[in-house]
This record gives structure tokens, sequence and C-alpha cells, in this order.
């Protein structure tokens, strides 16, 4: 048996009555005590102390939708989110190709060409790519993983059979960017093996608990590495296997599954308390920066975007859910795409068990209409979004530039979601994985239709993140009984005037054990 004490600060349970205590005492993997400090002590045998000097304590944050491997490999390879321009983006790129061994792939990860000099906000193109190095194939994705820029190596190197028409041209001539079914090519051509891929999730996990994180909930993405399997999924019971997954982690699995899983019988939510199955993950449409969300508004550049995959074909994958009540969780980013999700989400609901709770999560809801807001509280849906999203909300910003300005308002409506009485996850979709970051946006946003409180934020993160996995009577809550997961502060959010991702995490504790320490 061990304990642990953390006493004399703020101990914020978020409980139903937001409860506060001075100190809080775990023991083994649980919260045994929340209280005055003279009562946690007195209900602790031998503890661990350590002593908050006034510190805040919070339930760990849980990230509703991320894509951990992604996480992970971006720490590996080269980050191009640190670019402020095109030119530092490309020295990334060359730098990783001289430590690379010739014919290998060179590959960077979050590039966003929508913050870089007025004049520079093309994307990345072959010829550029070209420049940087010619004896290895390159391959920059986008910021939002739905589009890559290669080069003319990449190219060649790639088999895009099929999906053609997501391979962009300029006069019959590749511009060496490719999105949605092609980008997935480029990602299954490059993808790393399980050895590498479990690298990646020990990087990503070590990340997250430097980011208060204990929970992830992480999403399958577009792309089928191999014919049969998913090395994600390999990585990930590896590492369970081993004891080696040291944060909780719910797994949504590939759409391409759905008739597997359901022939399985396996329930959503079969595993333990540190690897899951959450249910079945499909796409709907692609993505603002890339173009390829499917709007009601017309983009700037012109055209409506895409489905990636249209209603009938997500009808199919929702019925296979359906036969054995599993949760879907369907990425929808333009009001058109939303709306269409919504339609067979109100159909397969017929489907379901009766008495059976669903909880259908549409995933980050950008550009959802006033009727589509009130037809997902109608239909009890979760609204899985990403706060940090309002990055791009700004002047001159992304939403601004793909749609005009009178757009901005109108994007990721975290207030209206929450006064229609739809239920709020946040996750962050690994841009960047931060929670105090993403929440600061929804703080302290400019229009009335984003802005919540900072205990509305928070609860996002934690107890409404954790009821989108069905995790409520477990996460999202210190209080006893509950897992012993938390998150040392070194201000308190609620009494604090500043920028919430300026607030440091100290302690990050995961099962009632110190994971991370950065006093």
């Amino acid at each position: 048996m061990s304990e642990l004490l953390l006493r004399n600060g703020i101990i914020r349970t978020l409980d139903d009555n937001r409860t506060t205590g001075e100190s809080v005492l775990f023991r083994d993997d649980r919260v045994v005590a929340v209280g005055d400090t003279d009562e946690v002590e007195a209900a602790g045998n031998d503890p661990e102390i350590l002593d908050l000097d006034g510190r805040t304590v919070l339930p760990g944050f849980n990230d509703a939708h991320t894509h951990v491997f992604s996480v992970g490999i971006g720490l590996l390879e080269t980050d191009l989110s640190a670019a402020d321009t095109r030119e530092e983006a490309l020295a990334l790129l060359e730098a990783n190709a001289e430590s690379t061994p010739g014919g290998e792939w060179v590959l960077g990860f979050g590039y966003d060409e929508s913050t870089w000099p007025a004049g520079e906000r093309e994307y990345l193109t072959m010829a550029e790519l070209d420049t940087v190095s010619e004896d290895h194939p390159i391959a920059a994705v986008r910021v939002d993983g739905h589009s890559a820029s290669l080069n003319a190596r990449g190219l060649d190197a790639v088999d895009f059979s099929g999906v053609e028409q997501d391979v962009r041209t300029e006069h019959g001539e590749p511009t060496g960017r490719v999105v949605e079914d092609a980008t997935g090519r480029v990602r299954a051509a490059s993808y790393p093996e399980v050895p590498k891929a479990r690298e990646a999730l020990d990087a990503a996990i070590e990340r997250y608990h430097e980011l208060g994180v204990t929970s992830v909930q992480t999403m399958a993405g577009l792309t089928q590495v191999w014919d049969h399997g998913y090395v994600q999924q390999q990585a990930l019971f590896a590492h369970w296997r081993d004891d080696d997954l040291n944060l909780r982690v719910t797994f949504y699995t590939p759409q391409w599954q759905a008739e597997s899983l359901s022939d399985l019988e396996i329930a959503a939510g079969f595993g333990d308390e540190f690897l899951r199955i959450g249910g079945l993950k499909t796409f709907s449409d692609g993505s603002i920066g890339s173009e390829t969300a499917k709007t009601h508004r017309e983009f700037l550049g012109g055209g409506h975007g895409e489905m990636v995959n249209d209603a009938e074909q997500l009808a199919e994958w929702f019925a296979h859910a359906a036969r054995t009540d599993q949760q879907i969780a369907t990425h929808a980013i333009g009001g058109e795409a939303i709306d269409i999700v919504i339609d067979e989400y109100e159909t397969v609901l017929e489907e379901y068990d009766d008495g059976a709770d669903p909880r259908l999560r549409i995933e980050h809801v950008e550009l959802a209409t006033d009727e589509a807001i009130e037809r997902m509280a109608d239909a009890g849906m979760v609204a899985s979004m990403q706060p940090n999203f309002l990055q791009w909300s700004g002047e001159d910003g992304l939403y601004e530039n793909r749609f005009g300005e009178e757009v901005r308002p109108a994007n990721n409506r975290f207030r209206d979601i929450l006064d229609a009485d739809v239920s709020l996850a946040f996750g962050s979709d690994k841009m960047p994985p931060g929670p105090l970051y993403g929440m600061e946006f929804a703080v302290h946003s400019s229009f009335d239709s984003q802005q919540l409180s900072v205990d509305e934020a928070l609860v996002a993160y934690t107890r409404g993140a954790a009821y989108a996995e069905f995790q409520e009577a477990e996460k999202g809550v210190l209080g006893p009984g509950r897992l012993g997961d938390a998150v040392v502060l070194d201000a308190d959010p609620y009494d604090w005037s500043g920028s919430l991702a300026d607030i440091g995490v100290e302690l990050t504790v995961l099962g009632g054990e110190v994971v991370y320490d950065g006093r």
C-alpha cells in the first residue's frame, strides 16, 4: 500500500458543489480524503508528504480528442510548428536531411502557413522542398493533418493510384501538395513500424505529463498503414502488456474496422483503467486550413470543400456500430458536413437497444448552425471541441482569410453550445496539446458566442471530457473513491488576471503517484 499526501494548498475538487479543501490524500491509485489538513492527515497511515505551499490542485486534465502518436512523432521528427516563416520551415527540414541517411524519409509536422508574414501564406511547394534535398523523399505535413507538401522524390515514392484527384496540380503539373486520401497515402508510405511508434508513444506520454494531462482520448486517423491490423493498436497494446502505458488512454478505432469491431461484440469502454476501447472514429469532411471542410459558406478561394465519406458510407459504418451499441465519434467541421452527420446519427439512434446511452459524438463542430446545435441537444449528442482552434480566429487569422471577417464569431461557438445544453468536452487535436493554452482562448475570446468562464473551461477539460468517454464516475472530480489523478498548478486559475497559458504545471499525479515534477 502506498500513500501520497498533498497538503496546505487549494484543492479544487470540481464536484457539483465546487467544494474546496486544503489537502488531499491518495492511497494506491485512488483518492481517499479531501478537506482540512488536520482531518486529511488523520486519514493517512504513513504517507509521502508534499507541501503545496498554497498551490492549486485540480483533477488531472483529460484531452478528449487527440492523436497521441502524432504528438510523439512530431517530437521525434521535425517540429515545423516552431517555424515563423517559410525560410525557417525549410531550414528545419534541411537540418533534418543533413542528419538522415540518403534515401530515407525526411518528415516535418505542424507547419502553419496561415501564421507566416503576409505574402508568405501559400502552402509549401515541390520546388521549394526540392531545394532542401533531392536525395531524400520529403513530406511536410500541415498542422491540421489533412494536407501535405512533398518534393519530387517524395511524390515518386508514394502510390497515388485511385486518389489522383487529391494530388494538386497547376497547368497539368504537380505542385507537390496533396490532400485528404492522398495525404493518407503519404502517411502510409512513411509511417514508422511498431518499435518507432512505441518510441513516439513514450515521447508523447512524457509531454502529456508535463502538461498536467493524465487521460487522453486518442482518435484513429484516416491512414490505413497496413492491409490488416493497425500499427497504433499494436503499439498501444504492446505498451499495455509491458506495463509501459503510464497514461490513461481511450482509443477510438478506425472507420475501416467498423464491421470487425461489431463482429467481436466488444462493448464501448472495454478494457481497464489504462487502456480502453472507446468506440468507432469516422470522418465526414476535411479541414478549413486545407480548404476541404464541407461548408455552407464558400471559401474565398472558391468551392465548398468536400465530403471525405458520403452519407451512404457513414450510414453503413454507423449501422455496424449500432448493432453492438458502440459509441461513435465523427469528425465534422463544415456546416454542411455537420448537418449530414446529424441526419445519419438521428436515423441510426433508432437502431440502438432500448435504454442504451450511445452519447454519439461530433468532433470539432467548428461551423455549426443554430439549427444544428438545437438538434444535437435534442438527441443528446456530445460536442467534442478544441478551444485552441481560436488561435486562428483573430484578425487576419485563418478563419477570416478562408471565409471573411464575418466568420470570426461564427466558429467554435462554445458559449452557444453550452447555452443549448449540449454536453461539451474539450481536447486539443494536438495543435498543440496544452489544456491551459487552449482554455485561454475560450476564456478570453472577444465574442460572446465563444466565451466561457474559467470554471466552464476547466469543466470541459475534466468532467466534460470524462463524460464524453463514459468515465464521469471515475475521472474529472477529486473525491473519495475516484481515480487518483491530479495536476498541481503554480497559480489558481480562478484567481488569476493574466493569461491562463502562463500558469505553470508543477506536479502531475497519476494513480496516486507523481509522474512529473517541474518544481
